[in-house]
């Protein structure tokens, strides 16, 4: 079922694999990876026999607030919410089918 977290913004409530407050999560080192400065990433370019292990995007739902939510999705995307981690927890709960 699709969740409304923000007034344009919807994800699937069961594809969600976990919610964190901003709090838990270390920015600097997630903005390095994804801007393909990583040290771990920069030693998977240059190895010849690497394969690829799977996707992860970064998707930035904010509208130019602060971060408060970071919501991990089975799929492997991360995506930033300015909403508060209590009320998203509570919109996924309830679009959720048990």
């Amino acid at each position: 079922m699709l969740v409304p977290i923000t007034k344009d913004s919807y994800i699937t409530a069961e594809r969600v694999h976990s919610i964190l407050p901003q709090e838990y999560i270390q920015f600097r080192k997630v903005k390095k990876i994804f801007q393909g400065n990583d040290v771990l990433t920069e030693e998977e370019k240059n190895d010849e026999n690497n394969e690829v292990k799977g996707n992860t995007s970064l998707i930035d739902i904010t509208y130019g607030r602060s971060v408060e939510t970071v919501i991990f999705m089975d799929s492997g995307q991360l995506i930033l919410s300015s909403v508060d981690t209590k009320k998203v927890i509570e919109k996924v709960n309830k679009g959720r089918r048990f």
